[in-house]
């Protein structure tokens, strides 16, 4: 019994850290927020790149791209509720929605597609070999 209260309270706790850190994720808002904004939220990122007033920072879960510390593009992996494309298109049926086959820097193998979203500025990468999406893009106009 004790075993099984330990496996719980784990369990717990990881769904409480896992939802916190979607939800600072989710507090980044491309335009408004800025590269403090993201490391006071996510911690020390694993890489940083600045070159000539655009910064591209790194954490294992999430990329952003800013321009003179302004936040401009947000990429997040998926939730797991979110992994289905579906799901997009469903959240979001009464938006206008455009989806595309992906061309430029595509890997061998790799049969990638993109759902935009234009109204709500944010574009789903999605992976038709493994029937998932693979990345969440916010971005600013």
């Amino acid at each position: 019994m004790k075993t099984l209260k330990c496996v719980v309270l784990f369990i717990i706790l990881s769904t409480l850290f896992g939802c916190s850190r979607q939800f600072y994720v989710a507090k980044l808002i491309p335009g408004e927020s800025i590269i403090e904004d993201a490391t006071m939220h996510l911690g020390r990122p694993t890489s940083f790149d600045d070159s000539a007033g655009r910064q591209t920072v790194r954490w294992n879960d999430v990329t952003i791209q800013a321009r003179d510390e302004v936040i401009e593009v947000v990429q997040r992996a998926p939730a797991h509720y979110e992994t289905s494309l579906q799901f997009w298109r469903q959240h979001y049926k009464s938006s206008p929605q455009r989806f595309e086959k992906v061309q430029a820097g595509v890997s061998f193998g790799e049969h990638l597609w993109q759902l935009n979203l234009p109204k709500e500025k944010i574009n789903i990468v999605y992976d038709e070999t493994k029937d998932k999406v693979i990345k969440v893009m916010y971005y600013v106009d």
